[in-house]
Parts: structure tokens; C-alpha cells; sequence
């Protein structure tokens, strides 16, 4: 199946200090004029693994996918946060699929994934990281197996993986 991905980037510790990354934000946007459906999947390594190392990948959901629905000229936010300490510390990688793909149609859904300082009590950011940061424009084109159910992301929008 056609899909786009972030491909595997890492998150660092620290963002501007003192401050750490603490949370990742997706979000989807709809310019059309119909409710637009997206599935995606997050995957996520731990840091702290000596070089040399492999390191066991976490899917979450770890069977299946997760799946949006954006409402027509919206705005959406999903707010991930791993393991690690700070909840954002890690290896990652973001790959969608649905309505969706890497040129911004009208009718299609744009994705952002921003990892950052949260703000507050979130969840917005209030320092993104520059080197974890990727707009529509840099997500590339994947090939990738669908397996498992379509989970709805739960209510709040908030993903632990």
C-alpha cells in the first residue's frame, strides 16, 4: 500500500536549555469540503542503547493502526508521547496513509510532526525542535503492509506509545 513517512529521526534530549522535548504534535489539516480519513502507524526505539546494539522497535498501536477523521476546512491535533525520559527522547518514525499523499491536493490532508517544549499544561508547544520538525513538504513516499485492525485514536488525542 502507497504511504508517506518521516522516515527514522531522533529526538533529542534537550531543546533549548534547560528545556527538554517532552512531546510530539501531529497535525492534520483538511482544506476540502468533505471529512477526510487518515491511518497511521508510530514507531519508537529507545535511547541509551550502546553503539553497536540493536534495539527493539515499539509499534503503537502495537497491532493494527491508528485512524483520524478530519471534518472539512479543520484543523486536527494528536499529541504522542513515548516511553523515555523526557517523554519525547528517542528514535522515531511516523508513516500515514489514507487521504493522503506527499503532494498538498485540495483534496487531500496535510501532516506535520513537530517534536518540542510543552507549553504549560500542553498541548502546545512552547519550543519545537528544528532538527525534529517535518512539515508536509519533507515527508517521502513509502511502501508499506497493512495489518490489523484501524483503532480510533481515544478521545483527548493523546497517544502513549
Amino acid at each position: 500500500m502507497k504511504a508517506i513517512t518521516t522516515g527514522v529521526f531522533h529526538v533529542p534530549v534537550d531543546n533549548q536549555a534547560p528545556d527538554s522535548n517532552d512531546m510530539i504534535n501531529i497535525y492534520f489539516k483538511n482544506p476540502s469540503s468533505k471529512t477526510l480519513k487518515a491511518n497511521f502507524v508510530v514507531e519508537f526505539s529507545a535511547p541509551g542503547v550502546p553503539a553497536g546494539v540493536q534495539n527493539p522497535e515499539i509499534s503503537s498501536p502495537a497491532f493494527g493502526n491508528w485512524t483520524v477523521n478530519v471534518l472539512p476546512q479543520h484543523t486536527l491535533l494528536i499529541v504522542v508521547t513515548g516511553p523515555s525520559s523526557p517523554p519525547a527522547f528517542g528514535t522515531w518514525r511516523f508513516t500515514f496513509w489514507g487521504d493522503i499523499d506527499r503532494n498538498e491536493k485540495k483534496n487531500k490532508l496535510s501532516v506535520e510532526v513537530i517534536a518540542g517544549r510543552i507549553f504549560g499544561s500542553g498541548p502546545d508547544l512552547a519550543f519545537n525542535n528544528a532538527g525534529a520538525t517535518f512539515p508536509h513538504a519533507l515527508f517521502v513516499d513509502a511502501e508499506i503492509e497493512k495489518t490489523g485492525p484501524s483503532i480510533p485514536v481515544p478521545p483527548g488525542g493523546i497517544i502513549s506509545v
